[in-house]
């Protein structure tokens, strides 16, 4: 359940009321509580509710005086969020606008000859002082979705060794932060959480009752002639969206390769998620390969893998109890050949269940996810 708290002013029952013209307040509506993070919207203001200034955030409970937050807000690219971390630390004294490389999380990459390549350090900036905030977007490029993976790996996933969220300050002498992930257990439902968090924040963007602002229309009421007519001399000047583009915090419906250490070692990925549906393939290196299938079929289930016109394949499924998913493990490394050069991949149950997915992006992240999987 979706508990509501708002923050000063408690006994007024009507804010916009209770408030002077002018005075700023914070609403925020907590999506889940764990042992060590907090997922909640936060809504700032001055008398109403819009969208504007708002923003989910994922922040620890149980890391003081320290605390990590992750705050993501909506851009004008519907399903893109501004995502920002921040790392506070009581008693820091910091002079604002000082700048620190701070090393977060292990984002890497691998090379063509199967080596592993890490990421740069992230550049904080200090906005108060005892907190510094880093914009994802502003990472190096072409390394933009291994900070995101890193990131929420390291909040969302704990391994047999613990938190992967290690946070190395580079400059000075703070010592390494390593904050707890949620708990293995709380996983698949901390971050359904976040996404809730995430779709509600997008549509109330875009609805113009709660304060957003409509999407833009390709259409017009006028005739063509009118248009070629009117008077362009105040129109608003075009807006480049480039920059809200980069600022994606994961790209929408498009497949990624990412790696996670998980209980039994190293495991390479290979997925795409549709809104409530994900699929994809895993496996680490060596092992044999796994495709998986959540939100479609319950219980275990026989299934028609089908890209394209190619030759299809059958595979049985059944469930898996650390991720929750449905699991197939008869499926031929000849599927990942035609995923990579495919256009859409369909998973049919006997049953009649049926999803389609998009394969693009799969020509990226299918070769990555062999080279990894392939290693021994």
């Amino acid at each position: 359940m979706i508990k509501l708290r708002t923050v000063g002013f408690a006994s007024c029952f009507v804010l916009s009321v209770c408030l002077p013209s002018g005075q700023a307040f914070s609403q925020e509506t907590s999506y889940y509580q764990g042992a060590s993070w907090t997922i909640q919207m936060v809504k700032k203001g001055t008398g109403n509710l819009s969208s504007e200034g708002a923003y989910c955030e994922v922040k620890t409970t149980s890391f003081e005086p320290r605390s990590v937050v992750l705050q993501s807000s909506p851009s004008k690219e519907a399903g893109i969020y501004r995502t920002i971390l921040k790392l506070r630390k009581s008693g820091w004294q910091l002079p604002i606008g000082a700048t620190a490389k701070v090393k977060v999380g292990s984002p890497f990459k691998i090379g063509s000859g199967g080596q592993i390549i890490e990421g740069p350090p992230m550049t904080f900036k200090v906005e108060s002082a005892d907190t510094m905030a880093s914009l994802l977007a502003d990472y190096e490029p072409g390394w933009q979705l291994e900070i995101a993976n890193a990131v929420l790996n390291g909040i969302f996933v704990r391994t047999k060794y613990g938190s992967t969220l290690l946070i190395d300050f580079i400059d000075g002498n703070e010592p390494p932060w390593n904050p707890a992930s949620f708990e293995k257990l709380e996983r698949q439902v901390s971050f359904k959480a976040y996404e809730q968090c995430l779709s509600d924040l997008s549509q109330m963007a875009a609805d113009p009752a709660q304060g957003g602002s409509a999407p833009l229309s390709s259409t017009s009421p006028l005739k063509p002639e009118a248009l070629n007519n009117a008077d362009t001399s105040s129109a608003p000047p075009v807006v480049n969206k480039g920059a809200d583009q980069a600022e994606a915090m994961v790209p929408p419906e498009q497949w990624q390769f990412g790696t996670r250490e998980e209980d039994w070692g190293q495991t390479c990925y290979a997925e795409i998620q549709k809104r409530d549906v994900k699929v994809g393939f895993m496996g680490s290196p060596g092992e044999h390969l796994i495709g998986f299938v959540e939100g479609v079929f319950k219980g275990d289930a026989r299934a028609t893998w089908h890209v394209d016109d190619k030759r299809a394949h059958v595979s049985d499924g059944g469930q898996n109890d650390y991720f929750g998913w449905l699991e197939f493990d008869r499926l031929p490394m000849d599927l990942l050949d035609q995923i990579s050069s495919g256009k859409e991949l369909a998973i049919t149950g006997a049953k009649g269940e049926r999803t389609v997915v998009s394969l693009k992006g799969a020509s990226e992240a299918v070769p990555r996810f062999k080279a990894c999987f392939g290693k021994h």
